[in-house]
C-alpha cells in the first residue's frame, strides 16, 4: 500500500493540469462569459479560432516544389516557401513578446519591418548552407534555428534596450518571456530528433522507444509550467498549445512510420492511457469542489448568498440562474464577488 500511495502521489505531482491556480479576476470574467455569451457566439468562436492557422499552412503547402536533385537554383520556390514560413514565425514570436512585455512600446509597422528583414536573412543563411553543405540541408529547421534566435535577439535588443533600462519591471517580464521561449525552441530541437530516432531503429527498438514518449510529454509539460508561473492565468493555454499539440503531432508521425500494427497500437494504447489518468484526475478534483460547496452549503444559504452578491456586483446574470440549477462556477463567483479586495487572490479546487 505504500508503494502504490508513493506511485499515486508521484504521478499526481507531475501532472500540471492538477496544480494550476486562477486569478479571482480571471474567475469573474469567465462566470461572466459563460453566463452572458450566446451559444452562437461561442460556436463562432471555436470554429473561427482556428481558420487563419489553416490558411497559413494551406498557403505554404500550396507552393509547389521542384524536384531536389535538380539543386539550388531549380528549387527556388522551396526558398520562398522557406520565407514565407520564418516571416510568420518571426512575427508571431516578436508578437509573443509584446503580449509577454506590455510595457514595451508596440508598433505594428516596426513589428512587420522587423519580420522582414530577419525572414530575409534566416533565409539567406538557409541558401549558403545549401551551396555549401548540399541541397536539402539536413535538419535544415535545426541548423537554421540558432541563427534565427540570434537575428531576433539582436532586432529586439536595438528596439528595447533603452526602453528596458528606463521602464521599472520590464526586465524581469522580459526574462520570463525569454525562458517560454526557449522552451518553446526546445521542443523544435526534442521530438524531430526523437522522431528521427524513432525511424532509424529496429521493430523491436521501436516498440521500447515508443514508451519514451509518454515521459517526454510529462517533462516538457512541468518545464514549461514551471517556466511560466508568471502567467498564471495563461498556463493552461500555454501547456496545451505548445507540448499537448507537438506531442499529438508527432505520435502521429510516428504512427505513420511503425512497420507494424503492434506499434500504432501501442502508441494508441499510450495516448489513451495518459488521457484516462487525466480524466481521473479532473474528476477527483470535481468531487472535491463539490465537497467544499457541501461544507460552505452547511453554513449559510446560496440563496443568501446570492441576493448579497448581486448587490455587491452589477453584472450578475440573474436571468439564466433563475432557469437553471446553480454551477459551480456560478458559486465560486458568488463567493469571490463578497471577498473580493484589491489584493491579488488565488484561488484552487483544494483550498
Amino acid at each position: 500500500m505504500k508503494l502504490k500511495h508513493f506511485i499515486a502521489t508521484l504521478w499526481e505531482s507531475t501532472q500540471v493540469e492538477q496544480q494550476g491556480r486562477y486569478s479571482t479576476e480571471g474567475i469573474l470574467e469567465l462566470t461572466t462569459y459563460a453566463n452572458e455569451a450566446s451559444w452562437m457566439r461561442v460556436v463562432a468562436v471555436l470554429v473561427a479560432t482556428p481558420v487563419p492557422c489553416l490558411i497559413t499552412t494551406v498557403l505554404i503547402d500550396a507552393l509547389p516544389l521542384a524536384d531536389p536533385l535538380e539543386g539550388v537554383e531549380a528549387n527556388s520556390m522551396y526558398f520562398l516557401r522557406s520565407y514565407y514560413t520564418y516571416l510568420v514565425m518571426t512575427f508571431l514570436a516578436i508578437h509573443q513578446f509584446h503580449i509577454s512585455v506590455p510595457v514595451l512600446p508596440n508598433i505594428l509597422w516596426r513589428n512587420i519591418g522587423s519580420s522582414l528583414v530577419v525572414a530575409s536573412a534566416t533565409v539567406g543563411v538557409l541558401y549558403a548552407l545549401a551551396t555549401v553543405v548540399g541541397f536539402p540541408v539536413p535538419f535544415s529547421l535545426l541548423a537554421v534555428t540558432p541563427a534565427w534566435l540570434l537575428l531576433i535577439t539582436l532586432t529586439l535588443t536595438l528596439e528595447w534596450a533603452k526602453k528596458v533600462k528606463e521602464t521599472p519591471g520590464a526586465a524581469t517580464m522580459l526574462v520570463n518571456s525569454v525562458k517560454l521561449w526557449m522552451c518553446q525552441v526546445l521542443l523544435v530541437f526534442t521530438y524531430p530528433s526523437y522522431f528521427y530516432i524513432f525511424t532509424m531503429l529496429s521493430k523491436g527498438g521501436k516498440t521500447a522507444f515508443a514508451m519514451l514518449l509518454p515521459f517526454l510529454k510529462v517533462f516538457m509539460k512541468n518545464l514549461f509550467a514551471r517556466t511560466v508561473v508568471h502567467l498564471r492565468d495563461e498556463m493552461p493555454e500555454v501547456v496545451v498549445f505548445n507540448v499537448e499539440l507537438f506531442n499529438a503531432l508527432f505520435v502521429s508521425y510516428c504512427m505513420q512510420n511503425s512497420p507494424s500494427l503492434w506499434i500504432t497500437l501501442e502508441l494508441m494504447g499510450i495516448d489513451i492511457a495518459t488521457m484516462v489518468f487525466s480524466l481521473r484526475g479532473a474528476v477527483s478534483t470535481r468531487r472535491s469542489l463539490k465537497d467544499l460547496e457541501r461544507r460552505i452549503s452547511q453554513r449559510s444559504s446560496w440563496e443568501s448568498l446570492d441576493d448579497r452578491s448581486s448587490s455587491v456586483t452589477t453584472r450578475t446574470s440573474t436571468m439564466r440562474r433563475s432557469s437553471t440549477r446553480l454551477t459551480t462556477l456560478d458559486r465560486a463567483s458568488m463567493l469571490l464577488h463578497l471577498g473580493q479586495t484589491h489584493t491579488t487572490t488565488m484561488i484552487t479546487p483544494m483550498n
